[in-house]
């Protein structure tokens, strides 16, 4: 074919509402977070629209770290640094993990864009019970549900699947990546050791790991120095959750398991048009509850390391 003869026409109703779109969209994202987002993936969706993520969850962690625990902020399961960019500011020095070679190289820009980088350190593998490469299995629609299969993972498959809105494993619904896992115990002595323990430190700990949380949180517990307090902070989707075995691992420290619990004036199963209009003349809350008073064990979970 000669390159002239090459002809094509362009519908002008669809130009203009081509156009109509963008107008729309640059509207209703003139407040996005600065960082570079997947778009139509689930955690892509708020930072784009309404300029934040997790926002009851962002302003508890700037609230802790403005009351004293500023020194560290480990986040574990970083992603693409949507929790280390919004909060990373208020502490002195930032650890981010993240096994996910594809989110790790967003996670990189997107703390050179957020965040002084001298004070980030990113470590390309996960955490876990030893150091071993195992199989990450990343949701299409949603790169934030990433999760390991291990023995260590404590979640049933019909749970990971389930929380994606999947009926079961299927390899056509993620990609699968082959990642390093690395000893939490071993990987923390090294972050800890850095912030330098000589004198008394105090930060928080985010996970977000998908069934390792048992795991990793026995090695946070092992490696954390007596001088060393922290908040830690993770998602919890399992019902039958076992908190006592949670507090053994802290036995040598003073801590209190609490939930970060989020109230709405309706409950799920009550129809949309309910909820709209109850919202309208009502307001969502949020307040932190002792874990042994809440019926439902599901949702963020926090512990107080004293």
């Amino acid at each position: 074919m000669k390159l002239t003869d090459y002809f094509k026409k362009d519908n002008g109703f669809s130009l203009i509402l081509n156009e109509f779109k963008n107008i729309i969209f640059r509207k209703i994202t003139k407040n996005s977070l600065q960082l570079f987002l997947r778009g139509k993936d689930v955690i892509s969706v708020n930072p784009q629209t309404c300029g934040f993520h997790e926002l009851s969850l962002t302003t508890l962690i700037s609230s802790i770290a403005k009351n004293g625990a500023s020194d560290f902020l480990i986040d574990i399961g970083a992603n693409i640094g949507l929790t280390s960019c919004q909060n990373g500011n208020d502490f002195k020095r930032v650890f981010c993990f993240e096994p996910n070679p594809l989110c790790c190289q967003i996670l990189r820009v997107n703390a050179e864009i957020s965040l002084d980088i001298s004070k980030v350190q990113i470590y390309e593998f996960g955490l876990g019970e030893t150091d071993e490469t195992l199989k990450l299995m990343i949701p299409k629609h949603n790169w934030g549900g990433a999760f390991v299969v291990s023995s260590s993972n404590s979640y049933s498959d019909d749970l990971l699947a389930s929380k994606d809105g999947f009926h079961g494993i299927q390899s056509k619904n993620y990609i699968t990546k082959e990642v390093k896992i690395k000893s939490t115990e071993g990987a923390l002595r090294e972050v800890f050791s850095s912030i330098g323990t000589g004198t008394n430190k105090s930060g928080m700990i985010k996970i977000d790991i998908e069934g390792m949380e048992s795991t990793v949180l026995k090695g946070i517990a092992a490696s954390l120095p007596l001088n060393v307090k922290t908040v830690i902070v993770f998602e919890n989707w399992d019902k039958n959750y076992d908190f006592a075995k949670l507090a053994e691992c802290f036995s040598n420290r003073s801590i209190k398991i609490l939930k970060f619990e989020k109230r709405n004036p309706y409950k799920k199963s009550w129809p949309v048009f309910i909820k709209g209009t109850l919202l309208l003349f009502s307001k969502t809350t949020s307040r932190i509850v002792d874990i042994a008073d809440c019926s439902d064990k599901i949702g963020d979970i926090i512990i107080d390391v004293k």
